[in-house]
């Protein structure tokens, strides 16, 4: 049983597996001493001058090849799986016609932390139906989880919170056939991933570094401080509030996945019924995931922690680029020469 917010928090990850680096931080073109600006990361410049031309059909046709792998290779493991259309979607998976910047106050008084909205949904998009659904309802609770785990890998209950999905490092081969679809569609074949593996190694590195850089320790309390005055106590870091939001869904799907009765066509314990409770929950969060989203957006701008962020990740960007820059070029040049495939 697919709710929503995975489906949305799919297309969320397959677009940030699309655009690597854009889970970055905004900060500006590397440069001699780092000085924080609104106009991108180092990373985040070259992304742009590699990538930044990326349409929704660019991206559309990504995912629907990694959709077509995903089924094959749920098959070979026993399940069936029928392909989602992401091109009847008409989704907005670059922001073309969203026009806000995730993570933004704008973005979050609409959509919070997009784990129970659906932001990738175009204006004219309805909430699309998961082709699976039924399939899936009709198992016991124990053939869910080995298909959910074989399609989304070990980490398929943490997958509510598109930012963690982007944030967390985790490697393609820990994320099912989800994430083998993807390695294929974005890396290539086995040379072109031989080739960029221990870049990409050495950049997710970089970037867990510069999260943990202990410079962020004051500003962190700071925000917690901000938060717990504006009625959210008990925070620690920034993420912290989406991590926990994103776990509180991920155990009312699975909770409601082990409601289902597969015997029960209609009425209680049906998948039709559990899954509309299911809904109803969700919407009730969607307030205080909205709520929260904005003061954690107010409260990171009243301490300056972005702006923090921003200096201390250009600042390990600059001397990684100083390294790597032709690699990182090199890296780039061949996923935008995957942008027509597929």
């Amino acid at each position: 049983m697919i709710a929503r917010t995975r489906f949305g928090t799919l297309a969320a990850a397959a677009l940030a597996a699309t655009l690597a680096l854009a889970a970055c931080s905004n900060e500006p073109a590397p440069k001699p001493t780092p000085t924080p600006t609104d106009e991108g990361s180092p990373l985040e410049a070259l992304l742009q001058d590699y990538l930044g031309d990326w349409s929704n059909e660019d991206v559309t046709r990504q995912l629907v090849a990694m959709e077509d792998l995903v089924a094959t290779c749920m098959a070979e493991q026993g399940f069936d799986y029928t392909p989602v259309d992401y091109a009847a979607m008409g989704l907005d998976l670059t922001g073309e016609t969203l026009g806000l910047e995730w993570g933004s106050k704008e973005f979050a008084e609409q959509y919070g932390y997009g784990i129970t909205t659906n932001p990738v949904l175009g204006e004219d998009a309805e909430t699309p139906e998961d082709p699976n659904a039924e399939y899936v309802a009709g198992m016991t609770p124990t053939e869910q989880e080995a298909y959910y785990t074989a399609l989304y890998g070990v980490h398929y209950a943490e997958m509510s919170d598109p930012r963690a999905v982007a944030e967390a490092g985790w490697d393609w081969r820990d994320l099912g056939c989800t994430g083998s679809a993807q390695n294929e569609v974005l890396s290539g074949d086995a040379a072109q991933q031989d080739q960029f593996a221990a870049l990409q190694e050495e950049m997710t590195l970089m970037m867990e570094a510069a999260a943990a850089d202990p410079r962020l320790a004051q500003v962190n309390a700071d925000w917690a401080a901000c938060m717990a005055d504006a009625g959210f106590p008990d925070l620690a870091k920034v993420g912290d509030p989406e991590a926990a939001l994103g776990a509180e869904v991920a155990a009312l799907q699975q909770a409601a996945a082990a409601q289902i009765d597969p015997t029960v066509p209609t009425g209680p314990g049906s998948a039709e019924q559990v899954q509309a409770a299911m809904q109803e929950q969700l919407d009730e969060i969607t307030q205080r995931e909205i709520d929260t989203a904005v003061a954690d957006a107010q409260c990171r701008a009243d301490v300056g922690y972005d702006d923090a962020r921003r200096a201390i990740d250009t600042e390990y960007q600059v001397q990684f680029l100083a390294e790597h820059r032709t690699e990182v070029q090199d890296w780039l040049e061949s996923l935008n020469a995957r942008r027509t495939q597929g």
